[in-house]
């Protein structure tokens, strides 16, 4: 049976894993961690502290199956970057990203993604930054599940809910569940195109 309930820190091995396993494959992580050898755990080491930080300060709802978590959302919600002391201790996602593949190639990766913000809402609005559902638990619905929680408990935090895919496979999907595109930014010279939508006003139910 699928349950949603929202993470705690206790849920930090579980969530890196289920993100790690289900971008692995996807065409920003191919871009900018491009050894097939160490992907996962290069993922895994790059995700983890944002992740750290989405349950701290943000909205993390985990889906379980048997009590097992085996999906995520992770949402960035307006206002969240106002309590920095909350994150003090926490590894930096860019830092642990420059170690990773070093200060020129992780400023060019964060300078390429930073130029999504062009195509945010006007008014500030929860950002959704993880949509992740481990792969043996693909192709059931459980992220249109964790997706159409996430959108209708986000609503009242104001503004309109937005994200990015480089997975173009992923399109239709958000399509079905009524987000709309709101422009596509290319990644540095040799990345993948980054498709930005935007929810609709109102959640489907």
């Amino acid at each position: 049976m699928a349950t949603i309930r929202p993470a705690t820190p206790a849920d930090a091995p579980d969530l890196r894993t289920v993100c790690a396993l289900a971008y692995r494959d996807n065409p920003l992580m191919r871009w900018v961690l491009p050894d097939d050898a160490t992907r996962t755990d290069a993922c895994a080491a790059w995700l983890g502290p944002s992740l750290d930080r989405y349950v701290a300060t943000g909205r993390v709802d985990v889906l379980t199956v048997d009590d097992e978590p085996v999906a995520l959302a992770a949402w960035r919600l307006p206002g969240a970057d106002a309590t920095p002391h909350v994150t003090a201790t926490l590894p930096r996602p860019a830092g642990v990203l420059q170690a990773l593949v070093g200060a020129h190639r992780a400023a060019e990766v964060l300078g390429a993604l930073g130029r999504a913000s062009d195509l945010a809402p006007t008014t500030p609005g929860p950002y959704l930054n993880y949509l992740a559902v481990h792969p043996d638990h693909q192709g059931h619905g459980l992220g249109g599940q964790l997706l159409r929680h996430g959108l209708a408990g986000t609503a009242g935090a104001g503004g309109t809910a937005w994200l990015g895919t480089t997975d173009r496979r992923n399109l239709p999907f958000y399509g079905r569940h009524g987000l709309v595109v709101a422009g596509v930014v290319t990644l540095g010279t040799s990345g993948p195109d980054l498709t930005v939508l935007h929810a609709p006003p109102h959640p489907p139910s």
